[in-house]
């Protein structure tokens, strides 16, 4: 075949996205052409006051995980065309996806990675909408967008001009008591955490884990109870995640439940170890069969109060079947009671042998 023929095959069967083919090199059985993939890319067009030039133009200049601006444009009005983020929205995630507690830390540590640079900015930028509606995540990676209500801290406002933000996840100062700012973003990260835990708001129903004092602090009515930083947030979050090693019981620092759980420890141990054991062969046996029966007891625990989120890691976690979910607990429980039986019986039989 002629390199003619062969370019006008290779046009003929040119998929058809790709156009303006340039010969790079023809040779009598070989053709190299430079071409274009004329593939549409979606972006986002925003038609907003000029106002918000300033705000804007400031986060053209951020390399975080936010929708990136690609072009500014002023006249009458600011256009704005930003990246197209093409990942599930937080709330359509959710209805098929069940987080882990972890992956719930994971989350809410990037969103306040964002937050921490958005708020050093000069001026600080105050996004004021966080809801899983404007949160873009996939299972790993966050995004946060939308920035139409999003305003600059100023040191001379007393109170934001316009009342703006989602019910539930506005912040009090929101509505014209004061001035919104830093804490006022952490406060509907609370909520987020809230309903990430619980699928409610707090006021509705507050989570009664080892987060809820954080989200009670992010929450708390008065801005300067609140945390003042996302530093000072990923901190009280960082410390909880060191603590979850902790005994279910140990893990909230409450008096009251660390008495309860030392309690319920001690009456586990003394009912084991005291129990009649027939049918044993020695004294030997005896302490591993009542050893099995401990440790299938605090498996038992540490199920029942999800210890190190133990659920996420059962049978069929990731179903959004609540039915299918608990079943793979009961199974994955039951499965790793035979394991430790079968394990401690082995040794009982090893014990055995050696003491012939």
């Amino acid at each position: 075949m002629s390199g003619k023929q062969l370019v006008r095959k290779v046009r003929r069967q040119k998929m058809d996205e790709y156009r303006n083919p340039v010969p790079i090199k023809i040779t009598d059985d070989k053709a190299i052409f430079k071409v274009e993939k004329m593939v549409p890319v979606p972006y986002i067009e925003r038609i907003l006051p000029l106002e918000y030039a300033p705000l804007y133009e400031q986060l053209a200049q951020l390399d975080i995980a936010i929708p990136k601006i690609v072009e500014l444009e002023k006249g009458d009005q600011l256009t704005v065309i930003e990246e197209y983020i093409d990942k599930p929205r937080l709330d359509d995630y959710l209805k098929t996806q069940q987080l882990t507690s972890s992956q719930i830390h994971d989350l809410i540590i990037q969103l306040l990675d964002i937050l921490d640079v958005l708020h050093r900015q000069k001026p600080p930028i105050i996004h004021r909408d966080i809801k899983p509606e404007n949160l873009f995540y996939d299972g790993k990676k966050l995004i946060l967008a939308d920035f139409d209500i999003a305003r600059n801290l100023s040191k001379s406002a007393s109170r934001d001009t316009q009342v703006l933000g989602s019910v539930g996840y506005a912040a009090p100062e929101q509505f014209g008591f004061s001035q919104s700012g830093p804490a006022s973003d952490l406060y509907a990260v609370g909520v987020l955490m809230n309903v990430l835990y619980t699928c409610k708001l707090p006021s509705v129903k507050l989570y009664q884990g080892p987060e809820r004092r954080i989200i009670e602090k992010a929450t708390h009515i008065n801005a300067q109870e609140r945390y003042q930083s996302a530093g000072n947030f990923k901190t009280a979050l960082r410390k909880l995640s060191h603590a979850s090693w902790r005994l279910p019981g140990f893990r909230s620092g409450q008096v009251s439940h660390m008495l309860a759980g030392a309690a319920g420890y001690l009456i586990i141990l003394y009912s084991i170890y005291n129990m009649d054991v027939t049918g044993t062969g020695s004294i030997a046996d005896a302490f591993l069969q009542k050893t099995a029966s401990f440790l299938i007891l605090i498996l038992l625990v540490f199920f029942i109060f999800d210890y190190r989120q133990i659920k996420a890691k059962c049978l069929f976690h990731a179903s959004p079947s609540k039915p299918l979910r608990f079943w793979g607990q009961v199974i994955s429980y039951f499965a790793i009671a035979t394991i430790i039986f079968c394990a401690l019986a082995s040794l009982s039989v090893i014990i055995a042998s050696f003491s012939k």
